[in-house]
């Protein structure tokens, strides 16, 4: 069988990921109003149909609510809908490999940024990590301050090549797959421990203490991994779906 044609990306498809950009990272909230398209157009280099293209896209998908003679606004599941849509660069990834990666790279992040962080870069990574402390009922990635948060480190280690290479692999982290695997695994027990990850990290990038920043990066991301890949399949309510059995711990 052969490999058939290559589909390249049209410039809609392009300015779809920047507008996600803009909502994964949490520039642009919920309830948010989008720049009118013809701002769009002048940020982005394009013309108003290709902007006018990629968010009735994005509309479709959930990400945007388009409001006749009003505007353009985040939807309310917008931040939910945005990550179940695979990054365009980088593909569907592995779950666990993408973790794997982020292990290696962010355990180097956090233990430079220990090193080399002044204030204002400790203060970002603090601002982050209140962030994702407030109003959530669990841990889980799709919350643009975690993202903020391990950004921020990255940012903070001095080394730019590192701190995109974080990016990268969050995008990665995008896409039905994972998205699917966070909602069967992720739990109220999985959050109270990430947070308390968190503060350790930070804690320890406070204190200078590379060594320790390493390895607290290191445990919240392996705290991770085995969560993913090791917790029990969760039990279904039979009498919400007659359907469905009652799944057996695996």
């Amino acid at each position: 069988m052969g490999l058939g044609l290559l589909q390249i990306p049209k410039l809609h498809d392009h300015i779809e990921e920047q507008i996600i950009d803009l909502v994964v990272t949490g520039e642009f909230k919920p309830g948010d109003r989008l720049p009118a398209e013809r701002d769009l157009a002048q940020r982005y280099g394009v013309g108003r149909g290709s902007v006018r293209q990629a968010v009735v896209a994005l509309e479709l998908d959930g990400v945007l609510d388009v409001r006749m003679s009003s505007g353009i606004y985040i939807a309310e599941q917008g931040v939910k809908q945005a990550y179940r849509r695979p990054a365009m660069r980088t593909g569907g990834m592995p779950p666990l490999d993408v973790i794997q990666a982020r292990r290696a790279v962010e355990g180097e992040t956090a233990a430079l940024a220990a090193g080399h962080a002044g204030a204002d870069e400790i203060a970002q990574v603090r601002h982050a990590f209140h962030e994702l402390t407030e109003n959530e009922s669990r841990y889980d990635l799709r919350h643009p301050a975690d993202r903020r948060f391990h950004a921020a480190i990255a940012m903070a280690s001095g080394n730019k090549a590192l701190a995109l290479t974080v990016q990268e692999l969050w995008e990665m982290q995008r896409g039905k797959l994972y998205m699917r695997m966070e909602d069967h695994f992720a739990s109220a027990g999985m959050r109270d421990h990430a947070v308390a990850d968190h503060e350790n990290i930070l804690k320890c990038i406070e204190a200078g203490d590379s060594y320790r920043a390493r390895q607290a990066m290191h445990q919240h991301l392996d705290r991770l991994y085995m969560n993913l890949a090791n917790a029990p399949y969760p039990r279904r309510d039979p009498q919400a779906d007659p359907s469905i059995e009652v799944a057996a711990d695996g």
